[in-house]
């Protein structure tokens, strides 16, 4: 049976949220405004696409088969900054409290990892939706494949389909490669062919297909100037088109059922209340399964207040006899001047 399978390209999203929200800190100052935003987008998209399944793709490392073959490959990008980079792991926590798988491999980017899955999911006639702030993402677009694109902070999206794509491009989204391969993209530092901007683009592969068509008729090319610009980056044009495709063949296995939606309500609601995201716990909606919607977060049990030297001494008994503990630290101030103001420690279910 069909599904819809919803692919999230989990590490735009996440800069996504970071740069389109002011930065937000909890009580303790724990920056939140990536996770937040990242938050409140998985929450709608669940809410208004209702997947049947759901996966996110991240980015793992800075070194992939694109940087061995150019090593300028985005070599423009900035440094993450501190605030967004501690955020990375409070999304990961979210996305387990919603049993959301996440894949991440070295040597690849999310965007390869996008393209296998969808290529597995939209040859097994399911329904695909790829989430994304990065266009590259619309050369996957098939007729069982759209593309979600974010357009304008963390709540107004743009849906391709393979009408939309050609409307916008006058090619098909496969095209999309060819015409990186001459126009280069300045985001990733795909260098191009000097000279030539998205209308001559778009017009030249409109013509003649692809870059190797291209290349093949640069005499019939018009313009004395484009010709020359074109003759003398053959090599450019050609390494810029292979930098621009998405590798839908990695071996990574794929079921749906695999990546079916079971959101943990105990897990999630923690997760929210944790992070002080209150005013998200009201949009879950139907997100959560009748199984799970039997659970509830447990009532809070008083704290006890250590004061003396006596008291610490039994405390740590006890944490021995019990063999295990689970602490908190709580924190004042935000980063890079943060004090250590004290530490919840739980044994043997109760709190101190």
């Amino acid at each position: 049976m069909p599904h819809t399978v919803v692919i999230i390209d989990g590490s735009s999203l996440i800069h996504r949220a970071f740069y389109a929200l002011p930065l937000l800190t909890t009580a303790s100052g724990q920056y939140t405004n990536a996770v937040y935003g990242f938050a409140t987008m998985l929450i709608k998209l669940i809410n208004d696409i209702k997947p049947d399944s759901i996966v996110v793709a991240l980015d793992k490392g800075k070194v992939t088969f694109r940087t061995e073959k150019f090593s300028q490959y985005k070599a423009n990008r900035k440094a993450t900054p501190t605030e967004l980079a501690e955020q990375f792991p409070l999304v990961k926590e979210l996305l387990n409290a919603f049993n959301i798988a996440m894949i991440e491999q070295d040597g690849f980017e999310a965007d390869d990892i996008i393209g296998t899955l969808a290529k597995k999911a939209s040859d097994q006639k399911h329904e695909v939706i790829i989430v994304t702030g990065d266009r590259d993402a619309l050369q996957l677009i098939n007729p069982n494949t759209k593309v979600l694109l974010t357009k304008k902070g963390i709540s107004e999206m743009e849906l391709y389909s393979e009408k939309e794509f050609r409307a916008k491009y006058g090619v098909a989204p496969i095209q999309l490669i060819d015409l990186k391969g001459l126009m280069g993209d300045s985001s990733d530092n795909i260098p191009g062919v000097p000279g030539v901007g998205e209308k001559t683009a778009m017009k030249l592969i409109g013509e003649f297909g692809s870059v190797e068509n291209v290349l093949d008729n640069i005499d019939n090319i018009s313009g004395k100037k484009l010709q020359e610009n074109i003759r003398n980056n053959v090599e450019s044009a050609i390494l810029s088109k292979q930098l621009a495709t998405i590798n839908c063949d990695m071996e990574l296995d794929f079921t749906a059922e695999k990546f079916n939606l079971k959101p943990n309500r105990f897990k999630v609601e923690e997760f929210l209340l944790k992070f002080e995201f209150k005013s998200l716990l009201a949009r879950m909606g139907s997100i959560l399964t009748a199984d799970s919607k039997q659970m509830s977060l447990p009532k809070p049990t008083p704290a006890i207040l250590i004061t003396t030297s006596e008291e610490i001494e039994t405390i740590v008994d006890n944490i021995k006899q019990a063999g295990y503990l689970s602490f908190y630290p709580i924190f004042k101030g935000k980063v890079p001047s943060i004090i250590f103001e004290g530490m919840a420690v739980i044994y043997n279910d109760n709190p101190v």
